[in-house]
């Protein structure tokens, strides 16, 4: 949870200064402003379109972000918690449902693993974080026919070098 503090901190001083560049009125660069008269601007004063698609892309990006910190820490149930607000916030975002598989395959939520992945695979059937770690969980349920499919659509989108092709074939090749 800090690392996800730690990103609202970064946003909230970072973001004042990005919609002070999208206003469209830059001070002109010979004349400065007084010390005085020129209070650092709040978000609050900032109004902001929260529906844009760049807007919503950055917040689930840095929340996902954070949660990536937590998984690389291997703390699964925080990063479960998290992912779970963040599918509350982004209901159809294929990178939330692919990590919430991702994070219930690692505490052996092998159903919830299943419902996540399939979902993210609706949302984006081309996904290749979702078909690797899909096919990963088939390994698990010795549903090899299966991941084998996995692994040749991950062929067909992304050739056999890289990373989700070539870690799947791994754990394919291991059984």
């Amino acid at each position: 949870m800090r690392f996800l503090l730690a990103a609202v901190l970064t946003i909230a001083t970072v973001a004042p200064a990005q919609a002070a560049d999208n206003r469209g009125t830059p001070q002109p660069a010979t004349t400065p402003m007084p010390a005085a008269a020129s209070p650092t601007p709040t978000p609050s004063q900032t109004p902001t379109v929260s529906s844009t698609p760049t807007t919503a892309t950055k917040s689930v990006a840095t929340q996902l972000s954070a949660i990536r910190e937590l998984v690389t820490a291997q703390n699964f149930a925080s990063a479960k918690t998290a992912l779970e607000q963040a599918d509350q916030q982004f209901p159809n975002n294929a990178d939330v449902n692919n990590l919430l598989g991702f994070v219930n395959r690692k505490l052996k939520q092998y159903a919830q693993s299943a419902t996540y992945y399939t979902k993210a695979l609706k949302i984006d059937p081309n996904h290749l974080g979702a078909l690797e770690y899909q096919g990963e969980l088939f390994m698990i349920q010795k549903k090899t026919a299966l991941a084998k499919k996995n692994l040749d659509k991950l062929k067909k989108l992304c050739g056999v070098k890289c990373e989700e092709y070539l870690d799947l074939k791994k754990v394919i090749d291991k059984k």
